[in-house]
């Protein structure tokens, strides 16, 4: 039986479902794969809790470690209440790289997490993310290493950076595959923005939308982390660098959705403030509507010019354009494909769903001999 083992970079919201998830399962993928997985160290911003043996972290603690980061705790103070000492993260993936090969699951947020990926392959092992920062870094940065190992048979699976669980980024490497040529891409990769244009079109006003969806925690906790555009923005660069171009964020054309004079107010100023909007964009809706369109936020990406995210009139008779709710959904149009692009659509956001995603990349790298 092989053993391979997790070092799993944040416990927050997606990390925290996944660690319950190979709680859950592990021996069914022992009986089913032969492949035992153990979870050998968790990593949060002040440092690493570390396994002493090569099964692991044991099942309760690994259950705090997660209850806690869901109540507001750091890592740190679980290590307290269990009398552990925390340990430098690059030193956690190189004493567990002793117990078999390593797979950082980067869940955390930000591309500080970069060089701890980086650790892991350094050691011979591999990387899943669902963590965008580090595979939308600049040329020349860390990052630099997870793309050198991305490409087919490398050490590294991205799927759940973009579409969460959806096989958006699984199905663009098939077509790269098997030599098809992309003429464009385009979706809504944010099931946040997907949720706001359809009250849109139902005849809310932006700033009720907004609220909504926030009330709805379809929004983080900050909603202009959302509507900056920013993270929708690092979901096209990572389709543009899979299909080849070289690239980096100051290349993508990015609309966003918040007014500068209330970037760095309080959010609840924000929200109240956010209404500036709702008279220009409601006369986008309707320009949009005479032409049998509804606004969506779209990804635009194509071998050469812009690459582009923002508001554009959809078609209410094309998939994209039917949309509801918080899905997501991605259109390739390629030289097979042409007519009828080929759609991969569904919920484009959860937790459940986005660590399901990585835990499918982890096997699979789990199963590789190459390694």
């Amino acid at each position: 039986m092989r053993r391979v083992q997790i070092a799993h970079v944040g416990a927050g919201t997606v990390g925290g479902t996944a660690i319950e998830q190979e709680i859950a399962h592990r021996s069914v993928w022992r009986d089913r794969y032969d492949i035992d997985v153990a979870i050998g160290a968790v990593i949060g911003g002040e440092g690493a809790i570390v396994a002493d043996t090569p099964e692991g972290l044991p099942a309760y603690l690994l259950t705090a470690i997660v209850n806690d980061r869901r109540s507001g705790h750091r890592i740190g103070e679980t290590a307290r209440r269990h009398s552990l000492s925390l340990i430098d993260p690059q030193e956690a993936i190189a004493r567990i790289e002793a117990f078999g090969p390593v797979i950082a699951m980067d869940a955390a947020a930000g591309d500080a997490s970069a060089t701890i990926d980086a650790a892991a392959l350094d050691t011979g092992g591999a990387v899943v993310l669902s963590n965008k920062a580090p595979m939308a870094m600049p040329a020349g940065t860390a990052g630099d290493r997870l793309w050198e190992e991305a490409g087919r048979g490398g050490r590294v699976r991205y799927e759940a950076t973009v579409g969460a669980g959806l096989p958006v980024i699984s199905s663009l490497r098939t077509l790269l595959d098997t030599k098809d040529d992309v003429i464009e891409i385009t979706g809504t990769v944010s099931g946040t923005f997907g949720a706001i244009f359809c009250d849109l079109a139902e005849g809310k006003t932006f700033s009720e939308s907004v609220r909504f969806a926030k009330a709805n925690r379809y929004t983080e906790p900050d909603p202009r982390d959302d509507l900056s555009g920013l993270d929708v923005a690092r979901k096209a660069l990572i389709l543009a660098r899979t299909i080849g171009r070289e690239e980096d964020l100051s290349n993508v054309s990015i609309e966003s959705l918040v007014p500068d004079s209330l970037k760095a107010c309080s959010i609840d100023e924000f929200l109240e403030g956010i209404s500036v909007l709702d008279v220009p964009i409601a006369e986008r809706s309707a320009a949009a509507d005479r032409e049998n369109c509804v606004l969506k936020y779209v990804v635009t990406v194509r071998p050469e010019g812009d690459i582009s995210v923002g508001i554009a009139p959809v078609s209410r008779t094309t998939v994209l354009g039917a949309l509801q709710g918080p899905e997501n959904v991605v259109s390739f149009r390629t030289a097979r494909y042409d007519r009828y692009p080929m759609v991969i659509s569904g919920p484009g956001a959860g937790a459940a769903v986005t660590a399901a995603g990585m835990i499918g990349d982890m096997l699979e790298l789990a199963s590789m001999s190459e390694w």
